[in-house]
């Protein structure tokens, strides 16, 4: 068995095609990085973001044509209306999980209100500092998804479905690897611990639920952007050990850290569990209602024999 190529779909095999990928994200980031920052100088959040987004996108579409040989739509990125309708679906659902978090530690007296984000914005406008904000999390949303499950998912997926092991084995441990890896590359964000890189890991696995029973990301991405956008722009909680611009809602966080995540925010808690949950439930309902069977998606289980043209 030669274990560089496969002679079958005449490409390199997943292992390599992930790596090669993953490689080439970080130099291009970097330089997409560097050079943003070279032409907009500012501490608006959409300026550090741009250069990442362009660098992983680049980066997917180089190995998407040169070593997938697939189409952009063979990421579960259609566009369609379907697609934006699912967006928006994991966008509500994820809005109203951490709703239920603000209320849940307001009322538990674990946080206070302090005051609204327009009364002390400094030289940045309340407006501005949203909208920067909306921008930096839509791109933050769509391309982790795209990299984390559309790209490696379905890679290590294909690239495990031995017979022994079948689509299920294979998409199951190619979602722990690839939710393993999310978790990691979040370990050394402002204010991380243990505890906050297992809830980033489950929270990858929630993410990549609906693409492998759907075949799309755009519940994925709907519930990816809502929950950083609404936790950090909305609430006023520390997103992944961060702060937004601005925040509808600014409060001060006293309860421990244990259940609220404490600088890190609600994903270093177990309010953040909590919060997975009631989205890995209403991902559920809605795959249901939306007509979806309760197995793994075609996308999953196609055999490739040839180049996608």
């Amino acid at each position: 068995m030669n274990l560089f190529f496969n002679p079958q779909e005449q490409r390199l095999r997943a292992g390599w095609r992930v790596l090669i990928q993953f490689i080439l994200m970080f130099f291009l980031a970097g330089f997409a990085t560097l050079g943003i920052n070279n032409l907009w100088q500012s501490s608006l959040s959409v300026a550090s973001t741009l250069g990442q987004f362009i660098g992983v996108s680049a980066s997917i579409l180089i190995a998407a044509h040169l070593l997938d040989k697939r189409p952009v739509k063979g990421y579960g990125l259609s566009f369609d209306s379907r697609w934006w309708i699912e967006f928006f679906a994991g966008a509500v659902i994820a809005g109203g999980a951490i709703s239920v978090i603000f209320v849940f530690e307001w009322q538990m007296g674990w946080l206070s209100i302090t005051g609204y984000g327009w009364e002390s914005m400094g030289n940045t406008s309340f407006g501005a500092a949203i909208l920067s904000s909306l921008t930096a999390m839509l791109l933050v949303g769509f391309y982790e998804e795209w990299f984390s499950r559309g790209y490696q998912l379905l890679n290590l997926a294909e690239g495990l479905r031995y017979p022994w092991l079948g689509t299920g084995g294979a998409v199951a441990i190619a979602t722990l690897a690839t939710s393993l890896l999310f978790g990691a590359l979040h370990y050394y964000n402002p204010n991380a611990s243990t505890v906050s890189t297992f809830n980033i890991v489950l929270a990858g696995i929630v993410l990549a639920l609906p693409y492998i029973l759907t075949g799309s990301l755009g519940l994925s991405v709907g519930l990816h952007f809502s929950w950083n956008f609404m936790q950090g722009s909305i609430f006023g909680f520390p997103v992944s050990g961060t702060h937004l611009d601005g925040s509808l809602i600014q409060i001060a966080q006293k309860g421990t850290p244990f259940w609220t995540g404490g600088a890190f925010g609600p994903e270093a808690g177990m309010i953040g569990i909590f919060g997975m949950a009631i989205m890995a439930g209403g991902t559920y309902v809605y795959i249901m209602m939306a007509g979806y069977e309760c197995s793994i998606a075609e996308l999953f289980e196609k055999e490739r024999s040839s180049p996608a043209n």
